[in-house]
């Protein structure tokens, strides 16, 4: 099997040539889900209930593509473009309709421009980890889950998925990823398969999170740490910033 490992740096080809850490920030700051105008896709929303607890769960997916288009309406308070987001068979029928790609797969939680700003910036692995371990000591563990999870920067929508996602490995996973941990593990096997944490996390909970945050890494085409094989990988750019960066 033919395994892709694609590291994070400032410039890569999914920005279009510019700074990762700029172009992150400009879609964190102008694509807040409070600039979606209807109609919105009904997976763009936060996760009210564990879909974990539901063995039914994740549902089939319908594919497609999930694309965005700036609109000529500015939001009052911050001066910026509202967007569209929309769900396409195809690419061809996302572009013939003037708008761009996102991401591949169907619109979810975490498929605004503010997430995928946040997705673009850094290599979320460690940072989300990090979040499940302070939360695991607090008081108040899916309080302090939530806030770190804010702190990264996700809206409220892609927030909600993550937690359920992060308690779930942890429930699932626990002593598997703790031995992982405490090992120093890399992220990937030498055969270039995931370590036993990641492949417990990809198995126990990637399902769900696919399915509800519709936006991942990979099918956004984002570069990760983490050595994937070639097929679960979109290639492509996100050229549809406005203005200056």
């Amino acid at each position: 099997m033919l395994f892709v490992l694609i590291l994070i740096s400032s410039v890569q080809c999914d920005t279009c040539g510019q700074n990762r850490n700029a172009l992150g920030n400009w879609f964190q700051s102008h694509g807040s889900p409070n600039l979606l105008l209807e109609p919105i896709p009904g997976l763009v929303s936060i996760v009210t209930s564990n879909p974990y607890d539901d063995p039914n769960n994740p549902p089939v997916s319908p594919g497609g593509f999930c694309a965005m288009k700036w609109s000529n309406v500015t939001d009052e308070t911050s001066g910026y473009k509202k967007y569209f987001l929309r769900n396409f068979p195809t690419e061809d029928a996302a572009k013939r309709s003037n708008y761009s790609i996102t991401h591949k797969g169907h619109c979810g939680s975490c498929s605004t421009l503010q997430d995928l700003g946040v997705y673009m910036r850094q290599n979320l692995t460690t940072p989300v980890r990090k979040c499940g371990l302070k939360s695991s000591i607090s008081f108040d563990s899916d309080k302090k889950l939530k806030e770190c999870l804010l702190d990264l920067g996700f809206s409220e929508m892609c927030t909600s998925i993550w937690a359920y996602n992060v308690k779930n490995t942890k429930k699932e996973c626990f002593w598997t990823c703790m031995w992982s941990y405490a090992r120093n593990e890399p992220f990937n096997k030498p055969d270039g398969s995931l370590n036993n944490c990641l492949q417990c996390d990809e198995d126990k909970s990637g399902p769900n999170f696919k399915y509800f945050s519709g936006r991942t890494r990979r099918n956004s085409g984002i570069p990760s740490s983490i050595k994937r094989p070639a097929d679960q990988f979109y290639s492509m750019e996100h050229c549809y910033w406005y203005g200056r960066l």
